[in-house]
């Protein structure tokens, strides 16, 4: 439910300010306006005017540590520090800088006012040059990162340039650390540190450049946050799926070894809970104190249509829920984290940083094998085997477990014709290390499988699950890795280390199963370029191959490749275009071309990532898929191969429809086990106390409806529907998968 604001008397709401995490909403473009206060957390939204007669006429900068407002008279450039725990005020030098030259601000300590205040700012930077050739003279305006510094008690801001690195500071990612450091990104993804611990007659001074940049998953939608919590760096990259239109689908966090000045991958942030978004950024060392749970992020994502979001992550299990907090407001907002000192109780035990997950205390189903098989072995066979025919494979695997007489019993008829092959949804653990889940669609209940070692697990980088067919998963490692993996036989196929940027594109599949020699893998990026030719990238590799080959090819057409995997139909890679018209690659000849029919589905010139278009073929049929990034309603055509058009779908005929943030699979429904007219999500509509997911999440083709509602639902980061094989069953009995 989102927010609308009202008028509430003053004292109320200054009794919220430290008790509990707030969002506060300044509107930058008309600082008359009084800013507005809410709880983000709780379920009614209200959001209240927040009336000071101090911020009257001011402009508000930043909000530092989750407490101090930087206030700016736009009239007099006085600055001013406010606290909204004590209301209490420190005055900085007049602040004569272009505001709009302004971009993130830090304090050097959390103990105000012993502190520096230090922007990173951007200049013009003019070249007085000599005249050329012609005897013309021409300067060179551009504009130049450098760091804009007080101490309270100066009485003017100072300047730090780095005059030595030929990367340009970025204005808009700035943290620092409890010992006085502050980092800054550079527009070359390296960082810097700065020494702000300062006397009043010291200078700031660079202590070291070029502090590499960890690695990604994939492409160029994320979002990245720095965090200081006890003198701890933490970078947060949250991936997207789209950019001026998006939500998020997944993240990784890395913590800066100051030892080695090196990004450490972590997965868990302890006691610890980070409050992030696009305007400030907050730490909590000891969430548990405050009543919070810990080992969590919450992050305010503004780039949606339907308004600003609020993500919550739990690290533990790699859960993600998303709420709608205000409806759409003016590009002038700007929210900011009001968690005050007050509120950031300190933890007398020490925190703990974990760089792989937390080894819960798992066991298989047959360790306790004596206790059970007393009861339940003199049960007749044939009447388990009625039973079997009513329960998910899984749990008839675990019959099969508890005695040797139950072992025999063969899957019967009843089952294999009530429950044919049909989608699970596979998620695992960044590291991969140990297990991953399953979710069946059917039974409404998740798995917790032993890895079989086809999972390669990782204390350097993330993983991510980006396609899937065949029983086997393409899985990518950091920024260079990538294996296919079939998990439930176990096997895994190591691919070559990709090229530069090679995990920058818009989709990827094979034509076959991998271990099959006439496999090909085909990843491909299309390349808009303004003014000059589009150039489309193709990544492909074979069975046997050493490297990749890459490919280059000139596009003058004006298809732009949605954020979709390529269909391989009839020996080529098709490829779904933002508009709905189709490109098909040809991996034999390496030729490209775009389709002059089926004209397009939709008009104008879409971005990439606008919406999830995706495209999926079902007996000898080409489908397309649209589905927006809120609550919209989601639209199905079918190619008309002898007309060549797009026709709508209005209804399904005994179909059901599997959706996850790359892939999209349809199959024919499952007697007496889904219901008529569904598109099943990656999102769970509930989970038990034991936080494993009980309840699936579809969308009601014919009602037009999300079940449950969309806002609210829970899905685990890092997830695809897997299609197992045709010998999947046989497969599962033969390796005896067991669910712990």
């Amino acid at each position: 439910m989102a927010s609308t604001a009202e008028n509430f008397p003053l004292p109320l709401e200054l009794r919220h300010i430290g008790s509990k995490p707030l969002v506060l909403r300044f509107n930058r473009g008309n600082p008359e306006e009084p800013p507005t206060i809410l709880d983000p957390f709780d379920s009614d939204l209200r959001e209240s005017r927040l009336q000071m007669e101090t911020l009257d006429g001011k402009q508000c900068l930043a909000c530092l540590q989750g407490e101090w407002l930087l206030l700016l008279d736009k009239g007099t450039k006085e600055c001013v520090m406010m606290s909204l725990a004590s209301f209490s005020k420190i005055s900085l030098p007049p602040l004569l800088a272009p505001v709009e030259k302004l971009g993130s601000c830090v304090l050097s300590s959390s103990t105000p006012p012993d502190c520096t205040v230090m922007f990173a700012a951007t200049e013009e930077k003019q070249d007085d040059s000599e005249s050329d050739e012609d005897g013309s003279d021409e300067d060179d305006d551009e504009d130049t990162g450098y760091m804009l510094y007080c101490r309270p008690g100066d009485k003017d801001w100072w300047g730090l340039y780095d005059d030595e690195n030929d990367h340009a500071i970025d204005k808009n990612s700035i943290t620092m650390a409890s010992q006085g450091t502050v980092y800054v990104r550079t527009d070359r993804r390296t960082f810097i540190a700065i020494d702000a611990s300062l006397s009043s007659s010291d200078e700031a001074t660079i202590e070291r450049r070029g502090i590499p940049h960890p690695t990604r998953m994939r492409w160029a939608c994320n979002e990245e946050y720095l965090v200081e919590s006890d003198g701890d760096v933490f970078l947060l990259q949250f991936y997207t799926h789209g950019f001026r239109n998006s939500e998020v689908v997944d993240m990784d966090i890395h913590r800066l070894d100051t030892s080695v000045y090196a990004w450490k991958k972590v997965e868990s942030i302890g006691d610890r809970t980070f409050f992030v978004g696009d305007d400030n950024c907050v730490a909590l060392s000891s969430a548990s104190r405050a009543e919070l749970r810990p080992d969590s992020v919450h992050l305010l994502h503004k780039d949606c249509r339907d308004g600003i979001r609020l993500y919550t992550i739990q690290l533990d299990d790699r859960k993600m829920s998303c709420n709608l907090l205000l409806l759409p407001t003016s590009s002038d907002d700007i929210y900011y984290w009001v968690v005050p000192s007050s509120f950031k109780k300190e933890s007398k035990q020490p925190l703990a940083i974990s760089s792989k997950a937390n080894n819960k205390n798992k066991h298989n189903f047959v360790e306790d094998l004596d206790q059970v098989v007393a009861p339940w072995a003199s049960l007749p066979v044939d009447v388990v085997e009625g039973l079997v025919s009513r329960i998910s494979f899984t749990d008839y695997l675990n019959v099969r477990e508890v005695c040797k007489g139950w072992n025999c019993i063969s899957k019967p008829i009843a089952y294999a014709e009530r429950y044919p092959t049909y989608p699970l949804l596979m998620s695992i653990c960044p590291s991969s290390e140990g297990v991953f889940k399953l979710f069946d669609p059917v039974i409404q209940k998740e798995y917790t499988v032993k890895n079989n070692g086809s999972l390669v697990p990782s204390d350097d980088y993330f993983q991510m699950l980006v396609f899937a067919k065949h029983g086997w998963v393409l899985v990518m490692g950091g920024d260079k890795h990538i294996y296919a993996a079939n998990p439930f036989t176990g096997e895994r196929i190591d691919l070559p280390e990709r090229p530069q940027n090679g995990n920058q594109f818009d989709g990827i599949s094979f034509s076959s199963a991998p271990n099959s020699p006439d496999c090909t893998v085909c990843c491909i990026h299309k390349l808009r370029n303004s003014g000059r030719t589009d150039l489309l990238h193709v990544l492909t590799w074979h069975p046997g191959d050493e490297h990749w080959t890459k490919e280059d090819i000139g596009d003058e057409t004006q298809f732009r490749t949605a954020y979709s995997n390529p269909v391989f139909y009839h020996g080529e890679f098709y490829c779904l275009g933002t508009r709905g018209n189709l490109g098909v690659f040809n991996p034999d000849n390496m030729i490209w071309r775009v389709l002059d029919k089926p004209e397009p589905i939709l008009d104008g010139d879409p971005m990439t990532g606008e919406q999830h278009c995706q495209l999926l073929e079902f007996k000898d049929d080409l489908f397309a898929i649209f589905r927006p990034h809120d609550r919209g309603p989601i639209a199905l055509y079918r190619l008309d191969k002898v007309r060549m058009v797009w026709t709508v779908v209005e209804k399904f005929e005994g179909e059901v429809i599997f959706v996850d943030n790359w892939n999209a699979i349809m199959t024919s429904s499952p007697r007496d086990a889904f219901g008529n007219n569904r598109i099943y999500m990656p999102k769970l509509g509930g989970c038990n106390k034991a936080g494993e997911a009980d309840k699936g999440a579809f969308y009601d083709f014919q009602s037009r409806k999300y079940h449950p509602n969309y806002y609210g639902l829970t899905e685990r980061m890092n997830s695809i529907w897997v299609e197992p094989n045709s010998s999947y069953w046989e497969i599962l009995i033969s390796n005896r998968y067991t669910n712990t």
